[in-house]
């Protein structure tokens, strides 16, 4: 199964300081969100979700593009091994939802 989606709640938003790997392609930007709980206790210094559907609301950004295949490990490299990237249910505010990538914290 071929991902298109990226969710995304930190430094990959538009205007955050590593939206470039982003912006380097087409897609569409859209509000979105997905269910989980932030996690406070870690020594990142960036934002950090564990994802569970009977969660909080966890409000970002939904970005899609064809090419997601072509960056999508850099994207990885990026995130670290702090993160791991996993397909999740996502929302869009328009009612509809589809399988998106997310990065969460390993638990």
């Amino acid at each position: 199964m071929t991902i298109n989606y990226l969710f995304v709640y930190g430094t990959l938003k538009p205007g955050s300081e590593a939206h470039y790997y982003l912006a380097r392609m087409h897609g569409i930007w859209s509000d979105a969100y997905c269910y989980g709980n932030w996690v406070k206790d870690t020594n990142i210094g960036y934002p950090v979700i564990s994802l569970d559907d009977s969660g909080k609301k966890i409000k970002g950004k939904l970005f899609f593009s064809k090419q997601l295949k072509n960056v999508i490990c850099q994207v990885d490299k990026y995130e670290g091994s702090k993160y791991k990237r996993v397909v999740t249910t996502v929302y869009l505010d328009n009612g509809s939802s589809v399988k998106s990538y997310v990065y969460e914290t390993y638990r």
